[in-house]
């Protein structure tokens, strides 16, 4: 069903692309003029007639906790709205939440009572340490903890969450719960967090590569957009279409903001191109216990140091930053950046402010066109959902996780993806197949999701080592590979024992 679900998204991709072609025939100047692109295109105000709108969960219908009130500790410094109703009131995003909520509580008989304490990666230890806390205690202060992605692996490893692969009421076949997570979160068996169309945030996270329409133009530059119907979308192919493009605009001999480059690549995108590769750092045994996967020290994974360390130290077309802040995506808002891979949260909150810039968006390059699929990671600031260890109703805490997500999967999700992203934010056509495909493309590694658990030698590693300069990834891999190997180790144990 999956493939083909992929199948028609590409299908209806190529179709629209074709059509964009014969129309814009005789606008094109060489390279293409896209500038016309989805001119016409009407914001409805309303999102696509979809046949999933009316998929319901299999919860009793007669269900009915009679207004019990069920506790649940979110992370109160999360990065976009998810848990309940704070702005004004008209927003569809705004609307949808209390929709949910609302729903959730009439349909099963509950009243959500949501208990905020900062839990982002900054925060991570004092959200721990509260939730110990209380559990020692015994004092049953809440039912589920929603926080930071990897805020909850840490809770998992302390042992503070329960196991939720069979519990009442959480039917993980239905499709608000994606099954590339609960997969990959079971471990040994176990599964002790969820997450899906209930985290509004896993949606605004997602990475993908916008370009600049204008520049594309300019420069007569092939279309990103036939470029992935006829599988040419591919790293080398986006280090291509970088080279040649840098000036120094502000005149200072130095690159540097102001100045103009094919690609600037944020630290935290690193991490886009290493799973849009196809890289995971750690794998499944046999026996379901994590191992290191072998791709971590593969000749890929070298190899993709290489080229991105070439665009971005060893060329003047590409620029590397640590940070990942709006001056990144300003710079990508003033139209001084051919190809920027960001994540979708920023269509909205700065690619759409700006009056000026015409843009696109495409999945993450493959690594090379014999790949299958377009992979697609997630910023880590999406929520996970738990239930406390010492739970005293997990019908009660179960029924309400189902419900919460079975409602965003009516409410929330369109009203972000559809609405949100393919409609208001995107000026052609052609952009809502992308972000299907962006969507369909989304893995998870619980070596990355573990990643503080495991000191930081997963993900970050491989991303401190790129925005070094260095290409010695072979000797950097064998100088921390016995140490992994043993926090994995632990980690099984923790999460089997």
């Amino acid at each position: 069903m999956k493939k083909k679900v992929k199948s028609l998204a590409l299908i209806m991709v190529l179709a629209i692309i074709c059509s964009l072609t014969a129309a814009c025939t005789n606008n094109r100047d060489d390279g293409g003029d896209m500038s016309n692109v989805g001119d016409n295109t009407e914001d409805t105000g309303t999102a696509p007639d979809e046949s999933s709108d009316n998929l319901r969960d299999n919860l009793p219908k007669d269900l009915n906790f009679n207004n019990q009130t069920v506790n649940i500790l979110y992370w109160s410094d999360v990065e976009l709205p998810e848990f309940f109703a704070d702005g004004e009131p008209g927003d569809r995003v705004n609307d949808a939440i209390y929709q949910r909520n609302l729903e959730t509580e009439e349909r099963i008989g509950v009243k959500l009572n949501f208990i905020g304490q900062p839990g982002r990666n900054t925060a991570l230890n004092d959200y721990t340490r509260r939730v110990g806390n209380s559990i020692s205690a015994g004092d049953h202060e809440f039912d589920i903890m929603a926080a930071y992605s990897q805020t909850v692996a840490n809770l998992t490893y302390n042992g503070y969450c329960s196991d939720l692969s069979d519990t009442p009421y959480i039917d993980l076949d239905m499709p608000w719960w994606p099954a590339t997570l609960t997969n990959e979160a079971t471990v040994g068996g176990k599964l002790y967090f969820v997450s899906g169309d209930i985290s509004t945030n896993l949606l605004y996270f997602m990475y993908a590569t916008f370009f600049n329409k204008d520049l594309i133009a300019q420069f007569s530059l092939e279309n990103p957009y036939e470029l992935v119907a006829e599988n040419k979308w591919t790293l080398d192919k986006y280090i291509e279409m970088c080279s040649g493009l840098y000036s120094d605009l502000n005149a200072n001999g130095i690159k540097d903001y102001g100045d103009r480059f094919g690609t600037i690549i944020p630290w935290l995108s690193i991490d886009a191109f290493f799973y849009g590769s196809g890289l995971r750092t750690t794998d499944k045994n046999s026996d379901g216990t994590l191992i290191i996967s072998p791709s971590y020290s593969s000749e890929k994974a070298i190899d993709l140091v290489v080229k991105l360390n070439d665009i971005l130290f060893r060329s003047d077309d590409g620029l590397w930053m640590r940070e990942d802040t709006g001056t990144i995506n300003e710079q990508f808002s003033s139209g001084l950046v051919l190809l920027f891979t960001q994540r979708t949260k920023d269509v909205f909150l700065n690619f759409s402010k700006a009056s000026d810039l015409s843009f696109g968006v495409v999945p993450v390059p493959k690594y090379n066109s014999t790949q299958a699929n377009y992979i697609t990671c997630v910023g880590n600031p999406f929520t996970l959902y738990a239930v406390a260890i010492n739970i005293r109703d997990m019908d009660l805490a179960s029924a309400t996780l189902e419900a919460l997500a079975s409602a965003a999967y009516r409410t929330t999700t369109p009203a972000i993806f559809e609405v949100t992203l393919k409609i208001k934010y995107s000026d052609d056509p052609t952009a809502a197949g992308m972000y299907d495909l962006v969507r369909e493309g989304v893995v998870f590694d619980l070596g990355r999701i573990y990643g503080m658990v495991l000191d930081n030698l997963t993900q970050t590693r491989f991303r401190n080592l790129v925005g070094s300069g260095s290409t010695s990834w072979a000797s950097e891999y064998a100088g921390f590979q016995k140490a992994l190997d043993r926090l994995l180790d632990s980690l099984n144990n923790k999460l089997v024992n």
